[in-house]
């Protein structure tokens, strides 16, 4: 699943694949493939994630690291500003810009999946500068911008691990999970509008339906399906605000094939139905 952000700029053509943008608060559960630095604009939240539950004040800066979920909470009127980075092509990332085994960590889920950097802490000063020159590089994109966003993607990367506000674990077996778990979640991500099956994820990534079961309540906490069905129905709610579309062209754009089923479950999940949600936006 992608992140979704308000006013953001579209992905620089490079390896980071670089967004920037304004992030949607809600109190639904969030879980992406990109990885998050956030800097709190105004106000203050609570995020929840790992089974720990963190204040974020205004101006901390925070990382998510990827494919972890995470939830909102007392958020009234916060605003929250990010840099997400997709890390789909990690091999190319890693030989040219971020060690493989810092990569593999983040990619794996083979480390600290949130850090919070507060105002007067080791390396804030650069990160909060770095965090405001790649939102201005990525928004107006200037000859070259893109070594300006390397440069300062790096140093915020460097302050994260040499000040240990995330560490690498050696948990080779989680290691292998999440691998496997990748493998699963990219092929769903490329197929969930197309009526895709547990048996047909198993028979693509080479993995047992059972342990694609396990893998999803393992480490998601949810279900196949549940995860399919949170896919589709967020890319329909996207493309309800986004386009002008004919519903029953979104629910069909969105893998479902039977307009009183997207109904029911959109309104399940959202608490209302796809006109309301359309109205209200």
């Amino acid at each position: 699943m992608g992140l979704e952000l308000m006013r953001s700029t579209s992905a620089s053509n490079s390896v980071f694949r670089v967004v920037c943008g304004e992030m949607v608060i809600n109190d639904k559960q969030n879980l992406h493939s990109e990885a998050v630095f956030g800097l709190v604009r105004s106000n203050k939240l609570g995020v929840s994630i790992d089974d720990q539950s963190v204040v974020l004040n205004e101006n901390d800066i925070y990382f998510i690291a990827p494919n972890r979920k995470y939830r909102f909470n007392d958020y009234e009127n916060a605003s929250v500003d990010v840099i997400s980075l997709n890390f789909s092509n990690a091999t190319a990332v890693s030989q040219d810009y971020i060690l493989q085994s810092i990569i593999r960590a983040l990619v794996n889920g083979n480390c600290s999946s949130f850090a919070k950097i507060s105002p007067g802490e080791n390396g804030y000063s650069f990160m909060h500068s770095a965090f405001a020159d790649v939102k201005k590089a990525e928004s107006e994109k200037p000859t070259y911008f893109q070594l300006q966003v390397y440069s300062k993607m790096y140093g915020m990367f460097y302050e994260l691990f040499s000040n240990n506000y995330v560490k690498i674990l050696d948990v080779e077996m989680r290691s292998k999970k999440y691998r496997a778990l990748m493998r699963v979640t990219h092929y769903i991500d490329n197929h969930y509008s197309d009526g895709v099956s547990l048996e047909e994820v198993a028979e693509a990534t080479g993995i047992s339906r059972y342990y694609v079961s396990h893998l999803f309540k393992e480490l998601m906490d949810n279900t196949f399906v549940g995860y399919v069905n949170e896919l589709r129905l967020n890319h329909a709610a996207m493309l309800l605000v986004t386009t002008d579309s004919p519903i029953i062209e979104i629910a069909s754009k969105s893998g479902f094939n039977n307009l009183s089923n997207f109904n029911r479950a959109f309104k399940m999940y959202f608490g209302k139905t796809p006109s309301a949600y359309r109205k209200g936006s």
